[in-house]
């Protein structure tokens, strides 16, 4: 269920990047507005739909987190109007979770890969 936490994360990066590149006088100092309902609520889609791939440990997790997960990140999206953070801290999140999610991809190809192997 780390998938919608990295997404707001590389999501964030990619705005400072833009946000920079677009400035006049780029700096480090300023602050970067993100709009939380599309962030918030893409990432929600993306908890409700991968939910079904976790291999929940307890029938509790699969009951109460399977549904209390992407509703609490609906919840925010349609709560927050903008979230707002200083633009060098969204510049050392962005690449973590870019680097997060690109591994977290890699494994899940390769566990594929290894469940083919071990099928055929």
């Amino acid at each position: 269920m780390s998938l919608p936490l990295l997404f707001l994360g590389c999501a964030t990066g990619v705005a400072a990047l833009i946000d920079l590149m677009l400035q006049s006088d780029p700096t480090l100092a300023g602050e970067l507005s993100l709009s939380a309902p599309l962030l918030f609520g893409f990432a929600g889609g993306l908890a409700l739909f991968s939910a079904g791939h976790v291999q929940w440990s307890f029938r509790w997790q699969r009951l109460s987190l399977r549904v209390a997960y992407p509703l609490a990140m609906l919840v925010c999206a349609i709560a927050m109007d903008a979230l707002t953070l200083p633009m060098s801290a969204a510049l050392i999140i962005g690449p973590i979770a870019a680097l997060l999610l690109a591994a977290l991809l890699v494994r899940a190809h390769h566990a594929r890969d290894e469940a083919d192997c071990l099928a055929s």
